[in-house]
Parts: C-alpha cells; structure tokens; sequence
C-alpha cells in the first residue's frame, strides 16, 4: 500500500471489463449463473436518512440532526436485450438459476434470489453478494439502425455494505 502521507504515488484503477452479475439457483449448495450481455453495472446510491430533533431552544439557534435509517437503492444494469436467452427471457430453460425464467421471469413474479457482482479487479475478482429482487425491466428502442438494449433494477432487500471491501 502506497504512503499517501505527502508523497507522490502511482494511480491504481480497474476497468470493469471482465465484471459480471450472477444469480444463485436456491439450492444447497448453491449454483451461480451469469446474466448475459451486460454493457454496465451502476451502484445505487447508498444514503443515510437524517431526523431533525429541532426544538424552540436549539443551541446557536441551528438546526439539531439524528442519524436515522441507511438504505442501499437499487443496482442499474444495462445491456444487449436477447429475449430468448434463459437468463433474460420469460422462459428461462436449463438446470440452473435460470431453469423456471431469466430477468423477466424474476421482475414477474417478484422472486427474491441470491446474487452477486463479480468484479474485474483481480484474480479472483472481488465478490459482492447480496440478496435482491427485480424491481424494473424495459426492453429499448426497436429501431432501424440500432441494437436494440435493455434497462433493469436490481433493488437489494437488506444491507450488504458489511460485504464491501
């Protein structure tokens, strides 16, 4: 680890390429299978709800704040729609995680799953498992000259911020 204490350093970073998320099948022990055709993978904002505890006599007359509740939004992915790949389509097919459905399968019957972001940081990638469901999917534009692409949200269920590195 470099001394950021006033010196110069070399720059780290990692390019996500090579990064992908993976859904678990629900079974002991379980099988993860990736989602295809992912172009990107944005966090959803992790915020802090504050309480104001104000009152007629607050000191220096400022407002007063509690730390409430954390809450981790939803992961937004983005990529190439194949609707009828298992791990996409309302079909599904194979054996694994996506056996009875992909993407649309899970947002249609809110069905909560294990899953994780693989990372591209290393070998072997940093993991970050957290239990979620699909809140949102919409097929892109169908155009002439255009791939056509997909939105979707992957909303976590509880805090999975004790899992970052």
């Amino acid at each position: 680890m470099a001394d950021v204490s006033n010196t110069f350093y070399e720059g780290q970073a990692f390019i996500g390429y090579g990064s992908q998320l993976l859904v678990g099948d629900g079974a002991s022990p379980e099988t993860f299978e990736a989602i295809a055709d992912i172009e990107s993978i944005t966090f959803g904002e992790m915020s802090t709800a504050v309480v104001t505890k104000t009152h007629l006599r607050s000191l220096d007359g400022h407002q007063e704040k509690l730390a409430a509740l954390r809450d981790s939004g939803p992961f937004q992915l983005t990529g190439n729609w194949r609707p009828s790949h298992q791990s996409q389509s309302n079909a599904g097919g194979g054996s694994g995680a996506f056996a009875t459905g992909g993407l649309i399968a899970l947002w249609r019957n809110r069905t909560e799953r294990n899953m994780k972001i693989v990372l591209s940081d290393g070998t072997p990638g940093t993991e970050l498992p957290f239990r979620g469901v699909v809140t949102k999917f919409q097929p892109g534009v169908i155009g002439v000259n255009e791939k056509v692409a997909f939105t979707a949200e992957i909303t976590p269920l509880r805090d999975f911020s004790a899992a970052l590195p």
